[in-house]
């Protein structure tokens, strides 16, 4: 009777240099599935992320897997390199130690070996490096991301944009309907109704949004303190911290702002009018008076 097959998985992920380049996570996952073959393992599940990240936060498939460790589900654990499942050295040793404690093996296909207790100080070293490698690497692109917004980059235009769209060239143009709707926003909030009250006199007047549904009056507050309506982009309000691993606000003094960036759906009176309205009835809020919203 044969030796039984060892059950194996594999983690693949991209870096964020390779991001960019669309076929590099399957070229990961082929490479990962030819060692396998290769070894006579069976191939038991898959774990593959479609984000980089240096930290657990927000990567599903890495989640999973770890959790995964304490269930006999696998036996060996196939990846690319050690950064291939983080950079970051604290989480690297909860992984190692979880490993060991579970009995499974980790083995790194470009270097043809596999993960041993005795190597814990080389691979801390390499964890240590390769987060120190995204610390910098993340500082570079916070740098060339300020850079391009601070020499009047282009604006980022989101799919949460009402009212404005990106044309073939690049450029931003106003879509008339959603600008005639965003216009009665600001008029309303102006007259002194709050989101919820004009929220309520939009859906009595059929008025939706892209999805069809009713807009929230959190939606219409949120549309009517963005300033890109009266033409001004504000540029660099969030960086990225890779220390906390959070996107952070970035201080005024450190925010680029551009007056007529892009074509105003209000003017700049009605724009300061609702604005000031909607300030009053916050302070009037804070104050424990009654508001109707």
């Amino acid at each position: 009777m044969g030796e039984e097959k060892l059950r194996a998985v594999y983690y693949a992920r991209c870096s964020t240099e390779e991001e960019n380049q669309k076929d590099a996570l399957i070229r990961q996952a082929a490479e990962a599935e030819e060692t396998i073959r290769a070894k006579g393992w069976m191939l038991v599940d898959t774990y593959v992320e479609s984000r980089s990240g240096t930290s657990r936060k927000g990567r599903r498939e890495y989640n999973r897997l770890y959790e995964d460790l304490d269930r006999n589900r696998f036996d060996v654990v196939v990846i690319k390199s050690q950064d291939r499942l983080m950079r970051n050295t604290r989480d690297w040793y909860l992984f190692a130690d979880r490993l060991n404690r579970a009995g499974k093996r980790l083995y790194f296909y470009l270097e043809n070996s596999f993960y041993s207790p005795e190597d814990a100080l080389l691979t801390g070293i390499k964890a240590i490096l390769a987060e120190e490698y995204s610390r910098e690497l993340s500082k570079k692109m916070n740098l060339a991301h300020q850079k391009r917004q601070q020499n009047d980059g282009k604006p980022v235009l989101t799919s949460r944009s009402y009212g404005y769209r990106r044309t073939s060239d690049g450029a931003i143009e106003i879509i008339p309907k959603e600008a005639a709707i965003k216009c009665r926003m600001y008029e309303l909030c102006a007259s002194g109704l709050g989101g919820r009250k004009i929220a309520a006199v939009l859906a009595s007047e059929g008025i939706r949004n892209r999805a069809g549904k009713p807009f929230s009056g959190t939606d219409i507050i949120r549309m009517i303190r963005n300033p890109m309506n009266k033409g001004t982009v504000v540029m660099n309000r969030k960086h990225y911290d890779f220390n906390t691993g959070r996107t952070l606000h970035t201080p005024l003094k450190g925010q680029y702002i551009y007056e007529g960036k892009i074509p105003a759906i209000v003017s700049e009176e009605l724009w300061i009018a609702a604005n000031r309205a909607a300030d009053a009835r916050l302070c009037r809020k804070k104050e424990g008076e009654s508001v109707q919203t």
